[in-house]
């Protein structure tokens, strides 16, 4: 266990405004796993004041102010989140004998900037995020998979009579929830279409930020227009009775980083409905745990998995039963204890020796 004052600078890839919807609480969580940092600074050029919010002292930094700062304030370790801006900043700016570590969250190439290269470590959250950092930073042995983490003490599944006003609300036979930005990538376009083919007794509920226009365009269009409700945002802690409500979360992504939403739904026994790649087929087997769509452009197809998933009764028992537990290994509990073993270990370790990282490979298989 490392003994001395420990600092941690990171560098988010949002504002922390961003995050106004998560509690103080999932912040200090998240961003010092279990409280192995003493301290914690936010140094980000896209905050315009000096303040104090759970647990962080945010101070606003400009890349030219950065090295400065990590030499003023004794910084112990840089974590970037994101392989893009806020990696050009760690990355541009190093002090010698401290580490930067950037976490990659996106299998989005554009998002993914050569300074990559000047990492000391990077925490991917999945194997196909992996792969696409491989491509511009080759040593694989400083490549450590990190996955993004579950609740459960939030994320459960709601009885019937705690669901029953959402029944009220939405008088439909069966409900499809759609949980993600309203971006290209979320594929919510061929969802609707399938909607049109699934008939008047199905409704979708698409929850998410972004431009809603060309969505309701395009129900108006497939009319289906009175079986769409486009919600802006649900706080995350009232996610679980929607999943737990819906007949089945639809999200047919055409990429994906990680994908919260799906293990946050599993854990909430929700019969989940998504594309068949990486990195939902590392986590969801078909008619296992969920149903993966191959053909996930084709409304057709996706209207006929849809039905599955809606009215199979005896399978959905059967998957039901394998959710939750499917998804332990994202439990919040085991990913705070390896990331605090990762930062232990980095910490441990004098970087500028030459067997520094045989000890870290040696240390990652004895894992």
């Amino acid at each position: 266990m490392i003994s001395k004052k420990l600092r941690l600078v990171v560098i988010p890839s949002d504002p922390l405004t961003a995050y106004r919807h998560k509690s103080d609480r999932y912040l200090q969580s998240y961003f010092n796993p279990l409280q192995i940092f003493d301290e914690v600074f936010v140094f980000s050029p896209l905050e315009d004041k000096k303040y104090y919010k759970a647990g962080m002292k945010i101070i606003p930094t400009k890349p030219r102010e950065f090295k400065k700062r990590l030499i003023d304030y004794k910084i112990d370790v840089v974590r970037a989140y994101g392989g893009y801006w806020a990696c050009d900043m760690a990355c541009k700016n190093k002090v010698n004998r401290v580490p930067v570590i950037v976490s990659v969250h996106d299998t989005n190439p554009e998002l993914l900037h050569n300074t990559i290269k000047k990492a000391d470590i990077v925490f991917c959250v999945s194997e196909a995020v992996k792969k696409l950092v491989l491509t511009k930073f080759k040593r694989s042995d400083r490549v450590w998979i990190l996955p993004n983490r579950v609740d459960f003490d939030i994320m459960y599944p709601y009885p019937e009579d705690k669901i029953e006003d959402l029944n009220r609300k939405y008088p439909f036979k069966h409900k499809i929830l759609h949980v993600g930005r309203k971006s290209e990538e979320k594929n919510l376009d061929t969802l609707i279409k399938s909607l049109g083919i699934l008939g008047k007794e199905y409704c979708l509920l698409a929850v998410g930020r972004g431009n809603i226009k060309e969505y309701v365009k395009l129900a108006e269009e497939q009319g289906v227009k009175e079986q769409c409700y486009f919600i802006e945002s649900i706080p995350n802690e009232e996610l679980p009775p929607y999943y737990s409500w819906a007949d089945c979360m639809c999200v047919p992504s055409r990429r994906e980083g990680f994908g919260i939403v799906f293990i946050e739904a599993l854990a909430c026994e929700a019969i989940v409905v998504t594309s068949d790649i990486a990195p939902m087929n590392e986590y969801i087997k078909h008619k296992e745990n969920g149903f993966l769509v191959k053909d996930y452009e084709n409304q057709q197809v996706l209207a006929e998995m849809i039905r599955a998933a809606c009215n199979d009764k005896q399978l959905r028992k059967y998957i039901k039963k394998n959710t939750r537990e499917s998804i332990e290994r994202f439990k919040k509990t085991r990913i705070e204890k390896l990331e605090r073993n990762y930062y232990e270990h980095i910490l441990s370790l004098k970087l500028h020796k030459s067997n520094c990282w045989k000890k870290i490979w040696n240390f990652l298989k004895q894992r």
